[in-house]
């Protein structure tokens, strides 16, 4: 029950996070596809590539997101995609979060990928998805492009998962 409280919003819920749940329901979801709390993500952002790689190594899912991540700012882009990737296939939905901001904030940034990320998302039931790819304002070919991408992504990504809708607050 403590990781449910963690994960709804409290005060004013209108403006939640994809991180924060607005119902129980919602926080269960969250938790059923390995989306962190606020403050468990705040904590790992700080620990050493050594730390996150101990942790994703006992299990801890967003550490390995976090890993997947930094590896590809930090050392080898492709390398960081495939743990990311792996992670996603293993039903982390925030991986795709993670692979997103990756393709955002890479020496060489690519927006739409990263909005493509953002769109197997929402494809994949997180309807908070949109609400981030529009805060990138992309123009609407680059939509476009994103939109046609996550279509190949869904392709290679879902396997066997089937859309699971967040539940709506």
């Amino acid at each position: 029950m403590a990781a449910v409280a963690q994960r709804l919003c409290t005060g004013e819920c209108d403006e939640a996070g994809p991180l924060q749940a607005k119902s129980p329901e919602e926080a269960e979801w969250l938790i059923r596809h390995k989306y962190p709390s606020q403050a468990e993500l705040e904590h790992l952002r700080s620990e050493s590539l050594d730390v996150l790689q101990q942790k994703a190594s006992a299990g801890d899912t967003t550490a390995a997101a976090l890993l997947g991540k930094r590896i590809a700012l930090e050392k080898n882009f492709m390398d960081g995609q495939v743990m990311l990737r792996n992670q996603v296939l293993s039903g982390n939905f925030y991986a795709l979060y993670a692979i997103s901001e990756s393709y955002r904030e890479s020496r060489v940034p690519n927006a739409v990928d990263g909005a493509a990320y953002l769109r197997l998302a929402y494809i994949m039931g997180d309807h908070k998805a949109t609400i981030e790819i529009a805060k990138m304002r992309l123009s609407s070919a680059e939509l476009a492009a994103a939109d046609t991408r996550a279509s190949l992504l869904y392709k290679g990504f879902a396997g066997d998962q089937v859309p699971d809708p967040r539940p709506q607050g």
